[in-house]
């Protein structure tokens, strides 16, 4: 899936992130993933915010550490109770940032090598 943030291609993923905005917790779906941002459905409140910087917390599968994100919302599409919202990261630690970038190329691999008809179960 190639979306126009960087144009850099993003992996289909089903992931629960913590979106940390003007002092205040709130749950997330990851839905899309990449090196530099990912795409999320969020509560809708999340869309009160004061600013478009948030702090985003999250686990990958596999990986023994959660990453923490400093990210930039570039999309927000407002719905009546989830938000479709896009982010971009801004800052996050080395290790975090290796971390990320092999567990979505990896994940990429994976997504092209598969063949056509088969699921996961």
């Amino acid at each position: 899936m190639v979306f126009s943030m960087q144009r850099e291609t993003w992996v289909p993923v089903a992931l629960y992130a913590e979106l940390v905005a003007d002092d205040e917790v709130l749950p997330a779906f990851v839905t899309n993933l990449g090196e530099h941002g990912l795409a999320l459905d969020s509560l809708a409140i999340l869309g009160n915010r004061r600013s478009d910087r948030l702090q985003v917390r999250l686990e990958l599968p596999g990986e023994p550490d959660p990453l923490w994100i400093a990210a930039d919302v570039v999309r927000d599409d407002q719905g009546l109770l989830f938000n479709d919202i896009s982010i971009r990261f801004v800052a996050m630690a080395n290790a975090h940032w290796r971390s990320l970038r092999r567990w979505v190329r990896v994940r990429e691999l994976v997504l092209q090598t598969r063949p056509l008809g088969i699921h996961a179960a």
